[in-house]
């Protein structure tokens, strides 16, 4: 069920109540681009949702597993037409939100760079020896 998201189709997307996305951009992105772990209402999760870029842009791949015949096998996937645009357009936004922001373990690396760059000011305590 690796399909890309139709572009500009103009047609509402249905939202499933109690969806919720979780996008794990990873750290050098080539054809991987994320994985996404999904919540449907507290009682169904999909996990290990992969985000691949193509030539057409990303696309959203089930999880899948390698069969006897050397074929990948999708393990869960949306039976109608509107669960797969509503799946596939809830991952594809939030992917687009995690990229979009920063990270916060990116800003902690970046604060750590500039602090070892800066020359370190040698504190000299002084001690007032009169009060106490």
């Amino acid at each position: 069920m690796n399909e890309t998201m139709p572009q500009g189709t103009g047609a509402a997307v249905p939202s499933i109540p109690g969806m919720s996305v979780k996008v794990y951009p990873v750290k050098e992105p080539d054809k991987l681009l994320a994985f996404a772990n999904v919540n449907l209402g507290g009682v169904f999760a999909i996990n290990n949702i992969r985000i691949n870029q193509s030539d057409k842009g990303p696309f959203v791949a089930m999880p899948s597993t390698k069969g006897k015949d050397g074929q990948y096998h999708d393990i869960c996937l949306p039976t109608t037409k509107e669960m797969r645009e509503a799946l596939h357009s809830a991952v594809l936004g939030e992917y687009q939100k995690a990229v979009e922001r920063p990270s916060v373990r990116g800003a902690l690396q970046d604060a750590a760079r500039e602090a070892a760059a800066r020359p370190t000011q040698a504190h000299t305590r002084t001690a007032d020896k009169g009060a106490r």
